[in-house]
């Protein structure tokens, strides 16, 4: 994005100003997102849909409802100022823009090997538990997501939801025929828990380190809502980036189980395992689509989408032979959490 166009677009929205700096968040392979600081103080972020759809193959536009409905709600996030369907700076491709919330999504030093930092990932797991119960208990009909989310008719449907919602999306995204991915597709319909889901909430997707926005070790804002779903809670918690790991994991899901006043069934953080290397699939797979049809040529598609995609593909098939139990333990031995790594959190 040039910065004297983007910078017209948004004198003519937001009156006479001047970008001081802007930088393009990284990776950003999903979405693009900008930071934005102008002369003066004020400060925002753009995300726009890339040529050709995110990796993330649900619409741009629902991200931004959810920011906009949230605003709503006492659930911490940057407030939604604008959405545009058609923007001159993208050449056309949509684009939103909300206040950039200061702080990180990153805690430097937060894995270091002391009794301080020991003390203080407690209480990073304890605040994540918080906000977590805070999203989940929060009345999504009330706050009016049932008119763009897609909901299932109880708890007890919630997984199976999920499974046909996403068995749909990659009969539109997948490049090739996936014989083994078909196959697991039989299998995690078959290993689907008996109980459902915990409770049926509004649920982020992707959370924890590296998601959200930290600011003196508490969440100021939760961040990117591009998976943003109404399902079953467990879902949040077995894709929350190692947040299970900080502390001992019986305490944190006992701590937030005492706020929301629901018990998550053990069995779906193991479904839920196994469940994210399909969804992975699904997106490199969008984002592959859409190099190859030359909508979008930027080399990091084509890298993920033949190589990494064949990673992952390889992964289900080896689950296929496992009992559910033995198959999440596979996956977690395998797909290490990068943010567990000192060279990332900056420890």
């Amino acid at each position: 994005m040039q910065q004297d166009r983007l910078e017209s677009y948004l004198r003519g929205k937001m009156g006479d100003l001047r970008i001081d700096r802007m930088i393009r968040a990284f990776p950003g392979f999903s979405r693009e997102t900008w930071l934005v600081w102008f002369a003066g103080g004020e400060s925002v972020v753009v995300r726009a849909e890339p040529p050709g759809g995110g990796l993330a193959p649900v619409p741009f536009r629902r991200e931004w409802q959810v920011y906009e409905a949230l605003g709503r709600t006492r659930i911490p996030v940057a407030r939604a100022l604008w959405y545009d369907a058609a923007p001159e700076p993208t050449d056309g491709r949509p684009l939103f823009v909300r206040q950039l919330v200061e702080g990180s999504t990153y805690l430097p030093g937060l894995y270091d090997d002391t009794a301080e930092a020991a003390a203080r990932r407690r209480r990073v797991a304890e605040e994540h538990a918080e906000k977590l119960a805070m999203l989940h208990t929060l009345d999504w009909r009330e706050a009016g997501f049932g008119a763009f989310l897609p909901a299932p008719d109880s708890p007890r449907d919630a997984l199976r939801h999920e499974l046909k919602t996403w068995e749909a999306i990659w009969r539109q995204v997948k490049t090739e025929a996936f014989p083994i991915v078909s196959e697991a597709l039989g299998w995690l319909e078959a290993h689907l828990p008996k109980a459902g889901g915990a409770a049926l909430s509004l649920c982020k997707g992707n959370n924890g380190i590296g998601e959200e926005i930290w600011r003196d070790d508490r969440i100021v804002a939760f961040s990117d809502w591009e998976l943003a779903s109404i399902g079953d809670p467990g879902g949040d918690w077995a894709l929350s980036q190692g947040m299970l790991e900080l502390w001992d994991r019986r305490e944190i899901l006992r701590y937030y189980e005492s706020i929301t006043g629901f018990a998550l069934p053990p069995e779906n953080f193991a479904y839920y395992r196994v469940w994210d290397i399909f969804k992975t699939v699904c997106a490199l797979n969008a984002g592959l689509r859409a190099f190859l049809k030359g909508e979008n040529t930027v080399l990091a598609r084509a890298t993920l989408g033949f190589g990494k995609v064949k990673v992952f593909e390889h992964l289900l098939g080896q689950v296929l032979t496992m009992d559910l139990e033995e198959a999440a333990a596979f996956v977690v031995k395998w797909r290490k959490n990068p943010y567990h790594d000192r060279r990332v959190t900056g420890g």
